[in-house]
């Protein structure tokens, strides 16, 4: 019996080309890995998941280098940034060795880095389950601490491979 083979999966380009018009957050998330150092990198794929219990969900590529950090500490903050911190964004997007270098961080109350001038909010999770998932993995986080700034500063965005904000406008007479 001949077996027919299966049909390639949907390619990779058009998929990404799909998730590009999708708008987005973006967060950069942190974590301290075994040395001690700070490890970070750029995701709009954060969401929450539960109010009671409090969880988020991060989704992290394999070959991250932040991941080890992650499951070594087995925390990692979400720092949700706001407009004026994309060069920051972009900076945690990128393959530098130190992402951190010039920019303005603390440890935070569980022990991942906050970059508390950048972000509109940050979460401090423990990882409470990791899922395999494709080239990444998901991991679920019970927010054991955090804070949203009370500011008027729009949130970063990314919508077709760029980075812009969103604003609040007066609701049409459809509501």
């Amino acid at each position: 019996m001949t077996v027919a083979p299966l049909a390639p999966s949907f390619a990779a380009d058009a998929f990404r080309q799909i998730m590009a018009a999708l708008a987005a957050g973006v967060s950069v998330v942190t974590a301290v890995d075994a040395a001690g150092e700070p490890r970070g990198l750029t995701t709009t794929a954060v969401t929450g998941v539960s109010a009671d219990p409090p969880l988020l969900l991060v989704c992290v590529a394999h070959d991250s280098r932040t991941l080890p950090a992650i499951r070594h500490s087995r925390r990692f903050a979400v720092n949700l940034m706001h407009a004026a911190a994309g060069e920051t964004a972009l900076r945690f997007a990128s393959k530098a060795e130190d992402k951190f270098e010039g920019r303005a961080w603390r440890l935070g109350r569980h022990g991942s880095p906050l970059l508390h001038e950048d972000a509109l909010a940050w979460a401090e999770c423990r990882v409470e389950q990791e899922i395999e998932a494709g080239d990444h993995v998901v991991l679920i986080g019970s927010v054991e601490h955090g804070t949203a700034v009370e500011d008027e500063l729009a949130p970063l965005t990314y919508f077709r491979r760029s980075f812009g904000t969103w604003t609040l406008s007066e609701p049409d007479e459809r509501g």
